[in-house]
Parts: C-alpha cells; sequence; structure tokens
C-alpha cells in the first residue's frame, strides 16, 4: 500500500466494466466518520481511479459499494446548521447524514438523500448533550453506515443513531418502511428478538432477497450497553405480512462486545464471516453455525480499549499480478524471496551467476516451494557469486525474474550493523541511540570498576 495514502478504510475487491479491482476510501477520520476520496486499483495495483463523492465534496469511509449497474454508493458527512424544534437551542450545528449514488466515470450525482430532510432530530438515540451548540462541535444524530441497493432501484440504509434500518423511495426519497428502533414497521414473529437490535453495522438484502443480514453491535463507546456481547443477525422478512423473523445468529465463544464498527459477509459458500470491529478480531461460521476459524490480532486483555481496530473483515478471491520485480536479500548463503502483492506464485527458482553475471548452468538451479509472503533458501555462497529468483506459477509459467544479487557468505554482527545501517526512521533513531547508550554505560561502569580497584589498591597501600 502507498504510504502516501494515509488513513485508509472499506478495503474490498469489487467487479467494476468486468474487472476485479482493490477499491477502498483514503482520508481523515478523525471525527468517527471521515472526508477523503475512493481509490480502485487494477490486478496490477495500478491506481486506476481515485474520484471524490457528487458535487466536488469528499466522501465518507463508511461506504463504497458499486451496483450492478456500474454506480457507487457513497456516504457523506455534511455540516450544517438547522433548527433542532423544541427542546432543544432552536438554532445548532449537526453532521447531516446524507448517501449518494453516482456516475464513477463522470462523478454525476444520480441520487442523492439527506437524513434531516425526513427525521425528527429529537427521536435520535444518541444523547446530544453539549454538541452542537457551537459551530465548533456538531451534533452526529443519525449515523449512517451502510447502504444497500436493491432490484427495485430503492435502498436499504442502517442509522447506527436512531438503531434501525430504513427502506428509502428510489424515486423521491420517502421512508416506505423501518426495521427496528422507535418507528418499527414489522410484526416480530421471534417474540422481539428480530428487531431488537442496536447501534448496528453493515446492513444487507440476502442473496434472495428474502431477508436482511447485519453486525448487531448492541453497544456504543461511551454508552452503557444493555447486551453482554455483540452478534451476527439473520433476519427474515415477509414484505407483504410485514412481519420478520429471527433466523439465526453468530456470536463468538469468548463473547466479544463492540463498541463501534463491525461487519457480516455471506461468503460464496453460504458460510458466514463476522468481523468485530472496535476489537481486532474475526470469526467465519458455518451456514449452521459451527466455529471454522477464530482469530484475532491484538490480546485479549486489550479488547475494548480501541487499540487495534478493523473497520471490517471481509473475505474474497483476488489474483495479484504487480508490476514491480520479486525481491531478493542475501544473508549468509541463505537467500530471502519475496514479492509483494503476487498471489499466483507456486515456487520460486533461484539461479546462480558467475562473477561475469553469467547463469552457471541448468544443474545450478534450486527450486522450492513458496512458503508464505517470504521464503528462505538455503545456496552454496561460495560457488555462487550472485543470484537471480524466478518465479514460476503451478503451470510451471515465469510470472516474473527479480534483478541479480551479490551472495553474502558473511554473517552480520550486531555491532557492524548498527554502525554500517543507516537510520531511516525515527524507530531506528531511537533503536542507534539507545544501543550507544547501553554500549556506552557499560564501557563507562567498567572504567569505573578499574579505577576504583587501582584507588582501593592505593588505599591499602597507604594503610600499610
Amino acid at each position: 500500500m502507498d504510504p502516501s495514502y494515509g488513513e485508509t478504510f472499506n478495503l474490498a475487491v469489487q467487479r467494476y466494466k468486468g474487472n476485479d479491482y482493490l477499491t477502498f476510501w483514503k482520508g481523515d477520520d478523525s471525527r468517527g466518520h471521515g472526508e477523503g476520496t475512493y481509490i480502485m486499483l487494477d490486478s496490477s495495483y495500478k491506481q486506476v481511479y481515485n474520484f471524490t463523492a457528487g458535487n466536488h465534496r469528499l466522501g465518507d469511509f463508511h461506504e463504497f459499494t458499486i451496483t450492478e449497474q456500474g454506480t457507487a454508493l457513497l456516504t457523506q458527512y455534511r455540516y450544517e446548521k438547522g433548527d433542532w424544534g423544541a427542546g432543544l437551542a432552536p438554532q445548532g450545528y449537526i453532521w447531516d447524514s446524507v448517501f449518494q449514488e453516482i456516475n464513477i466515470e463522470t462523478s454525476e450525482v444520480l441520487f442523492e438523500w439527506h437524513a434531516y430532510d425526513h427525521v425528527d432530530i429529537n427521536k435520535s438515540d444518541f444523547p446530544a448533550g453539549s454538541m452542537g451548540r457551537n459551530m465548533y462541535s456538531g451534533y452526529d444524530f443519525f449515523h449512517i453506515n451502510s447502504i444497500d441497493k436493491d432490484a427495485q432501484g430503492n435502498y436499504l440504509i442502517s442509522s447506527r443513531y436512531y438503531q434501525c434500518l430504513m427502506y428509502i423511495s428510489g424515486k423521491n426519497g420517502s421512508i416506505l418502511w423501518e426495521l427496528g428502533g422507535r418507528r418499527n414497521s414489522f410484526k416480530d414473529l421471534s417474540d422481539g428478538k428480530a428487531t431488537k437490535f442496536g447501534w448496528q453495522h453493515d446492513a444487507h438484502w440476502t442473496t434472495d432477497h428474502s431477508g436482511i443480514t447485519l453486525f448487531d453491535n448492541g453497544a456504543r463507546y461511551h454508552l452503557k450497553p444493555t447486551v453482554d456481547h455483540s452478534r451476527g443477525v439473520h433476519i427474515g422478512l415477509d414484505l407483504r405480512a410485514m412481519t420478520a423473523t429471527l433466523k439465526a445468529t453468530y456470536v463468538n465463544s469468548r463473547k466479544i462486545i463492540s463498541g463501534s464498527q463491525g461487519s457480516m459477509q455471506t461468503l460464496p459458500s453460504g458460510n458466514i464471516l463476522i468481523g468485530y470491529g472496535y476489537n481486532a478480531a474475526w470469526t467465519e461460521f458455518s451456514a449452521q453455525g459451527e466455529v471454522l476459524c477464530d482469530v484475532h490480532i491484538e490480546s485479549q486483555k486489550f479488547f475494548n480499549t480501541g487499540a487495534v481496530q478493523t473497520y471490517k473483515v471481509l473475505k474474497y478471491p483476488w489474483v495479484g499480478r504487480p508490476s514491480t520485480k520479486p525481491k531478493v536479500e542475501s544473508v549468509d548463503g541463505e537467500m530471502y524471496v519475496s514479492w509483494n502483492g503476487a498471489t499466483e506464485v507456486k515456487e520460486w527458482a533461484l539461479k546462480g551467476l558467475n562473477e561475469a553475471g553469467a547463469e552457471l548452468g541448468v544443474g545450478e538451479v534450486v527450486k522450492v516451494e513458496k512458503a508464505g509472503f517470504e521464503t528462505r533458501v538455503k545456496v552454496d555462497c561460495q560457488r555462487w557469486k550472485y543470484v537471480k529468483a524466478v518465479a514460476v506459477d503451478i503451470d510451471e509459467n515465469i510470472l516474473g525474474e527479480s534483478n541479480a544479487v551479490l551472495v553474502s557468505c558473511e554473517k552480520p554482527s550486531i555491532l557492524k550493523t548498527i554502525i554500517t545501517q543507516p537510520a531511516t526512521s525515527l524507530l531506528g533513531v531511537l533503536v542507534n541511540s539507545m544501543t550507544f547508550v547501553v554500549f556506552g554505560a557499560a564501557i563507562y561502569t567498567l572504567w569505573r570498576c578499574i579505577v576504583r580497584r587501582r584507588g582501593y589498591s592505593k588505599l591499602q597501600q597507604l594503610w600499610a
């Protein structure tokens, strides 16, 4: 990933005009929502698209979905001054939740919806507190965090702070119905379990349009939770009878509760992938609820601190063919080979070269299967002067070849590494500085011991 992108969210694989792209948002997310642009990389990791939301406005990170029609669904947060009505200040500053459908090529706005035009701010479940009283603190009363468009041309959106899903007319923007929340439109056939969710994320139609899946946080950080765990939820809907039924729930055995973020993805196999957002963990379940994979990339001791977060966890097939070359590093006759982003490498063929750079022959080739991101290969550092690494796929096609690298037989000492390797980052500077402090302290201590020992000998002579 290009470090110049800075903060990135919502990495996914999406199809556009017959090709797969890595898509994501980049920008500033310091307010709990974002202001940035949308990026699309092709299979060689070349940036093909970088666009804003419509009307030349910066877009938010919560949603970036490419529809079957080749348009993009995007969220926005707009800072506005609005009338809050009775009970609050007559005029206050708000963050209005907005979503757009736009043309990716031209950024033309095809549809736009504003929460402020359709809901009562005073009905929000998120307390305003002191927010919105001045121009430096807008009240995020709605908090849109997902959009899905169906074949009827209507939109399913999730409002975290109204704790409900809304079905929006694609013709006039009116709210056709709500699921959950204070104005729930459905009769719950599961004793309240189908419509009682809270602070949710990532709501989407099932593929057959018979129901909805979502990540039910059940909590919002800084507010007291009313449940002891977050969950993935599958809710069946009968849109004629207007009934809702809880079809399935997916709960991590550690009863993880996440006060923000999270995702639920139904995979082509029927498996369910749950990401826990504020807590850097994810679980893949079978459709029947059996745990197939359970991972966390931060210590459980730091759950609910926000120390490590994963906004969404998504799983896709992806074929990456980078335009860069494979990389090789040589240490003590061992070669370390990698090719960042290359997904189709089956094995590495290392070719030995002489001092003139000519290949040593067919017999001077070492083949090994790729082992993880970086593969270690032992070579004859006495016979081989240089080495090249060739990436080979499962059909023995050559995918790429590295530059020739000098083979080193020398084991670098720690002191030599410290002295000869430049500090290329703040961390490097700190490590080098601390190392020299330790060496300096050791030398000083040794010198003091010698001085003291000599001094003690002289005192003995005086007292004798």
